[in-house]
């Protein structure tokens, strides 16, 4: 039986697909003095002026680009020849966690209602580029996550509350949109 499991690891290491690593068990050293601070990621309205800290940074951000090729149509071959419709702009997806268990207040009021204010129409009765939320730029050291555009969608989800209700943890998904400039149409 432990040849068969041999082989299998050599299969493994000789298709490229990784080499195991014994875990290191190994308490962290201490930081050098010279360490950088962390940086937490930020979410700042554009025109509204609102800012959202994050109170835990991400566990990953993921970028997505989509391409919308279609068909020519002229195409009859196989396969088909396509043409390019119209660039399309990124979107960034991530997760951020808000906790305020500890302090036993609303983790609402103090860090998701200026996350919700992000999505939020500017003025309805305003002038038309007031009529929408708005732009924002999603911040985080020097990585990709420098990104502008506008909030797509938020979901919300409430993991742990007081007996009266109130919620003190949350994690919430971020959807942005890459965007160059916002408008309101009728």
């Amino acid at each position: 039986m432990r040849s068969k499991w041999v082989r299998i690891a050599i299969i493994v290491g000789a298709m490229g697909m990784g080499v195991p690593v014994a875990p290191s068990f190994a308490e962290p050293s201490a930081a050098p003095a010279s360490r950088v601070p962390e940086k937490k990621l930020t979410i700042t309205g554009l025109e509204n002026g609102v800012t959202v800290t994050a109170q835990f940074n991400p566990k990953e951000i993921m970028i997505d680009k989509s391409v919308p090729w279609r068909k020519s149509t002229t195409s009859k071959s196989d396969p088909p020849e396509v043409e390019l419709s119209s660039p399309e702009g990124r979107s960034m997806t991530f997760e951020l966690t808000f906790d305020t268990f500890d302090a036993k207040t609303d983790v609402h009021a103090a860090y998701l209602a200026k996350l919700v204010a992000l999505t939020t129409v500017m003025d309805p009765n305003g002038p038309e580029d007031k009529r929408r939320p708005t732009r924002v730029e999603v911040q985080w050291g020097q990585g990709p996550a420098s990104f502008e555009g506008v909030i797509e969608s938020t979901a919300i989800k409430y993991t742990a509350f007081l007996p009266d209700g109130t919620p003190l943890r949350a994690t919430c998904t971020v959807k942005v949109k890459e965007a160059s400039r916002a408008s309101f149409r009728k």
